[in-house]
């Protein structure tokens, strides 16, 4: 199963909430891609942070898609986020105050539920970025960590087109802090901050 947790990378998470979430707070739509979103804790982190950051009625403008194909393990990632129950263990790295207004008890005291607006900004899709097209696009934040890594130089080129396709003009694309651009995508994103795994489509 793929590894991930509450509140992981926080270089990617400092950079999405100081730099690409006042960006997008004008917008009138706001719409974000999870691409391998395992089993929801990252989109639901997402989601948490744009919540912080938001005024209501922007966030009411929010929409979260996320993605995975992971074919031992569905529908157990469809399952785990649409749920959105986790373990005490889970939401360990939650920061108190964030795990305070965003989590609900349940009747089992060792599991915590998503609060419902932070779960309805979240949507599922099952996806393979290396065999299907992409699944929508328009997206002004696409975050896809510990993917990539994982794929060939060229199966990488493939799917950062993809991307670069689904991304608005000025769009945000966040990665992990060990992931380089292929030279064959020389032109296609600009690096935001120096040492920021964050780029923005270029014009």
């Amino acid at each position: 199963m793929a590894y991930t947790s509450f509140f992981r990378d926080t270089d990617a998470l400092n950079a999405i909430s100081g730099i690409v979430i006042p960006a997008l707070s004008h917008w009138r739509s706001i719409r974000v891609w999870d691409a391998g979103c395992a089993t929801g804790e990252e989109p639901f982190t997402l989601a948490i942070l744009f919540a912080t950051r938001l005024r209501p009625f922007p966030f009411r403008n929010l929409d979260i898609l996320a993605t995975d194909y992971e074919e031992s393990n569905f529908p157990q990632f469809a399952d785990q986020i649409r749920a959105a129950r986790y373990s005490r263990q889970d939401v360990f790295w939650v920061p108190q105050d964030l795990r305070e207004q965003y989590f609900e008890a349940t009747a089992d005291p060792e599991v915590f539920q998503v609060a419902e607006e932070i779960r309805a900004k979240v949507r599922y899709l099952q996806h393979d970025l290396l065999t299907q097209p992409a699944p929508e696009t328009g997206q002004g934040l696409i975050v896809c960590k510990n993917v990539l890594m994982h794929f060939t130089p060229e199966q990488q080129v493939k799917v950062l087109a993809m991307f670069h396709q689904c991304l608005v003009p000025g769009g945000y694309l966040a990665l992990d802090g060990n992931q380089a651009l292929p030279d064959a995508c020389a032109g296609w994103f600009q690096r935001v901050e120096a040492g920021a795994p964050l780029f923005r489509k270029a014009d």
